[in-house]
Protein backbone atom coordinates (compact mmCIF):
# COMPACT_ATOMS: atom_id res chain seq x y z
CA UNK A 1 0.00 0.00 0.00
CA UNK A 2 2.75 2.29 0.81
CA UNK A 3 4.13 1.98 -3.26
CA UNK A 4 0.66 2.92 -4.34
CA UNK A 5 0.79 6.29 -2.06
CA UNK A 6 4.09 6.83 -2.94
CA UNK A 7 3.22 6.64 -6.67
CA UNK A 8 0.86 9.38 -6.59
CA UNK A 9 3.16 11.93 -5.61
CA UNK A 10 4.28 12.08 -9.18
CA UNK A 11 2.48 12.93 -11.79
CA UNK A 12 3.37 9.95 -13.50
CA UNK A 13 2.24 7.49 -10.61
CA UNK A 14 -1.18 9.29 -10.89
CA UNK A 15 -1.27 8.66 -14.73
CA UNK A 16 -0.44 4.87 -13.94
CA UNK A 17 -3.04 4.27 -11.30
CA UNK A 18 -5.69 5.66 -13.40
CA UNK A 19 -4.67 3.57 -16.41
CA UNK A 20 -4.36 0.84 -13.75
CA UNK A 21 -7.71 1.56 -12.07
CA UNK A 22 -9.23 1.93 -16.00
CA UNK A 23 -8.25 -1.25 -17.26
CA UNK A 24 -9.55 -3.20 -14.27
CA UNK A 25 -12.48 -2.32 -14.34
CA UNK A 26 -12.91 -2.54 -18.45
CA UNK A 27 -12.11 -6.22 -17.76
CA UNK A 28 -15.28 -6.36 -15.68
CA UNK A 29 -18.29 -7.70 -17.39
CA UNK A 30 -21.28 -8.11 -14.72
CA UNK A 31 -22.05 -4.77 -12.80
CA UNK A 32 -21.39 -6.82 -9.10
CA UNK A 33 -17.80 -7.54 -10.27
CA UNK A 34 -17.58 -3.89 -11.41
CA UNK A 35 -18.76 -2.86 -8.15
CA UNK A 36 -16.77 -5.38 -6.00
CA UNK A 37 -13.26 -4.25 -8.05
CA UNK A 38 -13.95 -0.58 -7.99
CA UNK A 39 -14.39 -0.72 -3.93
CA UNK A 40 -10.99 -2.59 -3.80
CA UNK A 41 -9.35 -0.28 -6.34
CA UNK A 42 -10.46 2.83 -4.40
CA UNK A 43 -9.55 1.42 -0.56
CA UNK A 44 -6.17 1.57 -1.66
CA UNK A 45 -6.67 5.41 -1.76
CA UNK A 46 -9.41 6.23 0.42
CA UNK A 47 -10.79 4.66 3.43
CA UNK A 48 -14.58 4.06 3.01
CA UNK A 49 -17.35 1.36 4.83
CA UNK A 50 -19.51 1.08 1.61
CA UNK A 51 -19.54 1.32 -1.70
CA UNK A 52 -23.10 1.30 -3.30
CA UNK A 53 -23.29 2.15 -7.16
CA UNK A 54 -26.05 3.04 -9.19
CA UNK A 55 -26.15 3.11 -13.14
CA UNK A 56 -29.64 5.23 -14.48
CA UNK A 57 -30.76 4.75 -17.97
CA UNK A 58 -30.06 7.33 -20.07
CA UNK A 59 -31.95 10.49 -19.96
CA UNK A 60 -34.31 8.79 -17.28
CA UNK A 61 -34.73 8.00 -13.30
CA UNK A 62 -34.92 4.12 -14.70
CA UNK A 63 -32.47 2.01 -13.05
CA UNK A 64 -30.60 0.07 -15.00
CA UNK A 65 -28.21 -1.75 -12.76
CA UNK A 66 -27.70 -1.33 -8.77
CA UNK A 67 -24.50 -3.05 -7.37
CA UNK A 68 -23.03 -3.47 -3.94
CA UNK A 69 -19.47 -2.86 -4.38
CA UNK A 70 -18.28 -2.57 -0.47
CA UNK A 71 -20.28 -3.29 3.07
CA UNK A 72 -22.79 -5.31 4.31
CA UNK A 73 -25.56 -4.93 1.18
CA UNK A 74 -27.92 -2.36 -0.15
CA UNK A 75 -31.14 -1.10 2.12
CA UNK A 76 -34.34 -1.04 0.57
CA UNK A 77 -35.48 0.95 -2.02
CA UNK A 78 -39.17 1.53 -0.93
CA UNK A 79 -37.85 5.42 -0.39
CA UNK A 80 -35.40 6.60 -2.75
CA UNK A 81 -36.07 10.51 -2.41
CA UNK A 82 -35.12 9.89 0.76
CA UNK A 83 -31.60 8.46 -0.32
CA UNK A 84 -28.36 9.69 -0.72
CA UNK A 85 -27.73 8.94 -4.42
CA UNK A 86 -31.16 10.36 -5.57
CA UNK A 87 -29.90 13.78 -3.87
CA UNK A 88 -26.90 13.53 -5.94
CA UNK A 89 -28.58 12.57 -8.97
CA UNK A 90 -30.91 15.42 -8.70
CA UNK A 91 -28.54 18.09 -7.72
CA UNK A 92 -25.62 16.79 -9.73
CA UNK A 93 -23.28 17.28 -7.10
CA UNK A 94 -21.06 15.30 -5.13
CA UNK A 95 -22.29 14.98 -1.14
CA UNK A 96 -20.47 14.98 1.60
CA UNK A 97 -21.52 14.00 4.56
CA UNK A 98 -19.22 15.25 7.82
CA UNK A 99 -21.86 14.60 10.80
CA UNK A 100 -23.98 11.68 9.97
CA UNK A 101 -25.97 12.32 13.47
CA UNK A 102 -26.13 16.20 13.18
CA UNK A 103 -27.37 15.35 9.46
CA UNK A 104 -31.16 16.15 8.87
CA UNK A 105 -31.34 15.63 5.34
CA UNK A 106 -32.23 11.48 5.33
CA UNK A 107 -34.32 10.83 8.65
CA UNK A 108 -36.25 7.82 6.94
CA UNK A 109 -32.64 6.33 6.01
CA UNK A 110 -31.35 6.57 9.16
CA UNK A 111 -34.32 4.83 10.56
CA UNK A 112 -34.28 1.82 8.52
CA UNK A 113 -30.24 1.65 8.97
CA UNK A 114 -30.92 1.57 12.50
CA UNK A 115 -33.66 -0.91 12.31
CA UNK A 116 -31.21 -3.37 10.36
CA UNK A 117 -28.31 -2.94 12.78
CA UNK A 118 -25.74 -0.88 10.17
CA UNK A 119 -24.00 1.83 12.00
CA UNK A 120 -23.24 5.07 10.09
CA UNK A 121 -21.11 8.15 11.33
Amino acid sequence: MSGVHSSLESGTGRYEDVVRISEALAACREPEELAKTLADLLSEFLSFEYLDVLILKEGSTEVEWHAWGKGSGPLPDTFPDDLPKWHVYHTQEPLHIADWNADNRFPRLKQSAAEKGVEVG
